[in-house]
């Protein structure tokens, strides 16, 4: 037991020496561990596994506990009785699993942060030759840690715990009326939340892709695609920013194509941030798609009726943090890394990218892949 509250300290003593490790069905805790899963008994003393010497001692009859879980491990679990015999509320059920997964935030903040401080120290006791290179040492050191901290909490699925994407999930409960009926002012201010909020998770897993390209831990997973369905599954999500604008927005995907080999998932993202900077650079006109074979290689091309890219600006719109120097990138926005990201994506297909523009008429950005391609 790491925490408890309002139990006597003979019921707390009798609770510290009872509770075993590994945890074991006689608690609603362990279950909860070893199932994880949410465990719910209404009433403890009709649970013929529970211990009920423990439960008479702190007068307690319906149990609710929670898991902690990281990346689908257990490391520890939430608990929380009453006296009488009535199951817990829907609702007080979803607020303890929100407790669980800011406690595992939490945990996972604090390690970290001793991590880092650890080998802060480590650095400093190299000496004076250890100071003279511990800015670029201490940097490495640190992205690699957040790094590591992130793919642990980021997981198997592609999703992620962190405290931004609690406050979207906070916001949705409360758009969808969990905690009561909203204004429309409040509605509205939840939406930008969201909104805002999305984009910056978006900013901070695109940050992280560097990062993770910088320490060497960027990696591909293949495995066989369409890149047909690629195709689709970006011009389904980006068809409503093109609408947004009062864009045309075609996709042209030659019939038929071979099944390839490469990560689906990072090639989607190379054709969603290209896509979705053509639609964003572009005011009039239309954006197009198109997919074809040629030798042995997918070409996807993205084309729009932008501005165009000046000449100077072509062969360094893939380095990283850099931007075409012009009023309306800056009005735009954007941090200047998705086409860095795109790049090493494609090149680790063993492919290529690069952009064709004329000033005043607009930009193709193209890109060759193996259609069976194998990690670089």
């Amino acid at each position: 037991m790491a925490a408890s509250h309002n139990f006597t300290p003979e019921v707390l003593a009798q609770l510290r020496q009872k509770y075993p490790m590994p945890p074991n069905p006689a608690y609603i805790a362990g279950r909860a561990i070893l199932d994880r899963s949410v465990v719910h008994v209404p009433d403890v003393l009709l649970d013929p596994e529970y211990d009920h010497d423990v439960a008479r001692s702190g007068n307690w009859r319906a149990v609710l506990s929670v898991p902690m879980l990281r990346d689908g491990n257990p490391v520890g679990a939430i608990s929380v009785s009453q006296p009488h015999p009535t199951p817990f509320s829907e609702r007080q059920v979803q607020l303890l699993k929100t407790f669980a997964d800011q406690a595992v935030i939490a945990m996972e903040n604090a390690r970290l942060f001793e991590e880092v401080q650890a080998r802060n120290r480590d650095l400093t006791a190299l000496g004076e030759v250890g100071r003279a290179v511990s800015s670029t040492l201490d940097l490495k050191v640190v992205l690699k840690t957040i790094v590591d901290r992130a793919v642990e909490l980021s997981g198997t699925d592609g999703g992620s715990i962190s405290p931004l994407a609690a406050i979207l999930g906070y916001a949705e409960l409360m758009q969808e009326g969990f905690y009561g009926s909203q204004s429309e002012k409040s509605m509205d201010a939840l939406t930008r939340i969201r909104s805002s909020g999305k984009h910056l998770l978006g900013l901070i897993n695109t940050v992280l892709d560097i990062a993770k390209i910088e320490s060497g831990q960027f990696t591909l997973n293949m495995a066989e695609y369409a890149i047909d369905s690629v195709a689709e599954t970006v011009r389904s999500a980006t068809e409503s920013l093109a609408q947004n604008k009062k864009l045309t927005l075609r996709a042209e995907v030659a019939k038929p194509l071979p099944i390839g080999v490469g990560d689906e998932q990072r090639l989607t993202q190379v054709l969603l941030n290209l896509v979705g900077n053509a639609i964003k650079f572009t005011d009039t006109g239309e954006v197009r798609v198109t997919a074809k074979t040629v030798n042995g290689h997918f070409a996807v091309s993205v084309t729009d009726t932008g501005p165009g890219i000046p000449p100077e600006e072509r062969s360094r719109i893939f380095e990283q943090f850099h931007q075409v120097d012009s009023s309306l990138t800056k009005a735009k926005g954007g941090t200047g890394l998705g086409l860095a990201i795109a790049k090493q994506i494609v090149e680790m297909h063993g492919g290529r990218i690069w952009v064709e523009s004329t000033l005043g008429k607009g930009s193709t950005f193209r890109m060759e892949i193996p259609t069976r391609a194998v990690a670089r």
